[in-house]
């Protein structure tokens, strides 16, 4: 009877220990100057918990571990507001498993599977930007406006293309509907109704 009492004991421990049992936010940073500083994971939607999961920066590293009411939401990982000049904040969503996270100029996060379809979104719309930005700086002294449209116009319709692809394949999932509610108007009735989102 003990040996049983313990092995039930020793398999609800690990059920609770068990980081696939919940999700966790494991993130660094890129010095150590915010050490002892405050990281919050905070909703997107909704009320915000109170209070919300937050831990401190140790040594370059944090870990957040979330709360089960903010399981499978949409959030951000930031810091306090002036620190956010320096380090992005990150969207993050709250799946079972270890999401980790790269907090500085450029963050990023994975390692589970709608975090990498959010950073695979995040990676294709700062390309997209990059190139934008390119047009504008080696254009900006051209006079013919029609070929920086036209250019413009091609580097949107490929990069809308792509975005289709991501929230097709992602239609059944909050990350899929999150992307599309970002870029709705950008898409037509029928495109919609093709990504069944409609």
């Amino acid at each position: 009877m003990k040996n049983i009492l313990f092995l039930i004991f020793f398999v609800s421990l690990a059920a609770c220990t068990n980081p696939k049992q919940s999700c966790v936010i494991e993130g660094a940073l890129p010095s150590d100057d915010y050490d002892n500083e405050a990281v919050y994971w905070v909703p997107m939607e909704g009320d915000h918990p109170k209070p919300v999961d937050s831990t401190r920066i140790h040594k370059n590293t944090f870990r957040i571990v979330i709360s089960d009411h903010n399981l499978n939401k949409t959030g951000v990982v930031r810091l306090k507001p002036i620190l956010r000049l320096a380090l992005q904040e990150i969207l993050v969503y709250t799946e079972r498993g270890t999401v980790n996270v790269k907090l500085d100029s450029i963050s990023s996060a994975s390692g589970t599977p709608l975090n990498d379809v959010f950073q695979k979104w995040k990676d294709r719309k700062y390309t997209y930007d990059r190139e934008r930005y390119e047009i504008r700086k080696n254009n900006k002294n051209t006079l013919d406006q029609d070929e920086i449209k036209e250019k413009n116009e091609k580097l949107r319709d490929a990069y809308l293309d792509d975005i289709y692809l991501i929230i097709y394949e992602n239609k059944d999932n909050d990350a899929g509907k999150f992307i599309l509610s970002i870029h709705k108007s950008s898409f037509t009735p029928e495109q919609i109704k093709e990504m069944g989102m409609d």
